[in-house]
């Protein structure tokens, strides 16, 4: 090897030292604050239920504490002719519920009414309003539990036997549940989709959940009871679901676009979501 090689190869080695050195250097980013905003999470559906409806303020990215609640605040859900007062729940601040059950009606529009809030404390009160129409017109038939050998990732697929209009484009989410208990309880593992796959109306089996065998919570014994909620939701809900997960779990690939606020229905600068969905369920049995 010449000397000017030998030269050539130290020099390059010394660039890629510095470049990977450089890639590993701590970088303190100084967030700051801004002025607070409303947070809404209210739906209705079709279960029979009082429906509700929480409010909170934002909070800075690094605040290691809830949300604060906002109490004593007036908040009115109204559809057809009617427009209901929600109460404000005793122990729980900033949770309002309808004064009684009743379950929602596919195709009926719904509005949400909230006044008398002061969420970015400036002294002025805000006023703030959604609607939300409850789609309907897919049903759910059957599921079916199909088990999963294989050595990564053993357990079994929930699969979704359903049909819906072919003419119309639907959205939708799933929840599941074991022996009456929800599994999907956090917005990180609730999963939507379109039905863009399924021109023809129909969802042959298609896999809407997964348990795994690795996670005590999740595995499946013989005798265990699961079931599949199918939530028929508008497009804005499926939008706000998507954004909500990639703030949580992060950009994909890695040198995506900035992050930014999740997409809402909840006008006057306020975040969060007012939905209304329809709800089916089926069950089965793991067998003995």
């Amino acid at each position: 090897m010449s000397r000017i090689q030998t030269y050539y190869r130290s020099g390059l080695l010394i660039v890629v030292l510095f470049i990977a050195s450089s890639c590993t250097e701590r970088i303190d980013i100084e967030l700051g604050s801004t002025f607070q905003r409303l947070v809404v999470h209210g739906t209705v559906t079709t279960d029979s239920v009082r429906h509700q409806v929480i409010l909170s303020v934002s909070s800075d990215y690094f605040a290691n504490k809830p949300s604060p609640r906002i109490s004593k605040a007036v908040v009115e859900l109204s559809f057809d002719d009617m427009t209901l007062l929600l109460s404000e729940h005793d122990t729980i601040p900033g949770l309002y519920e309808t004064p009684y059950a009743f379950r929602g009606v596919e195709g009926t529009t719904y509005k949400l009414d909230i006044s008398q809030v002061d969420a970015d404390q400036d002294g002025q009160y805000e006023t703030y309003h959604a609607t939300s129409t409850m789609p309907g017109g897919t049903v759910l038939y059957s599921i079916e539990l199909r088990y999963i050998a294989t050595p990564i990732f053993p357990g079994y697929q929930v699969a979704m036997y359903a049909i819906h209009l072919p003419e119309q484009r639907d959205w939708f989410g799933f929840k599941l549940w074991k022996n009456g208990f929800l599994l999907t309880d956090t917005l990180a593992k609730y999963s939507v989709m379109s039905d863009d796959l399924f021109d023809d109306g129909y969802f042959p089996g298609f896999p809407a959940g997964f348990l795994s065998d690795e996670d005590p919570r999740q595995a499946v014994h013989p005798g265990d009871t699961v079931t599949l909620e199918l939530n028929c939701i508008e497009q804005e809900y499926y939008n706000f679901v998507i954004d909500a997960q990639l703030e949580i779990m992060g950009n994909n690939p890695l040198f995506s676009g900035p992050s930014a606020n999740v997409s809402t229905n909840i006008d006057n600068g306020a975040l969060g979501i007012f939905a209304a969905y329809s709800i089916q369920r089926a069950s089965s049995i793991l067998p003995q």
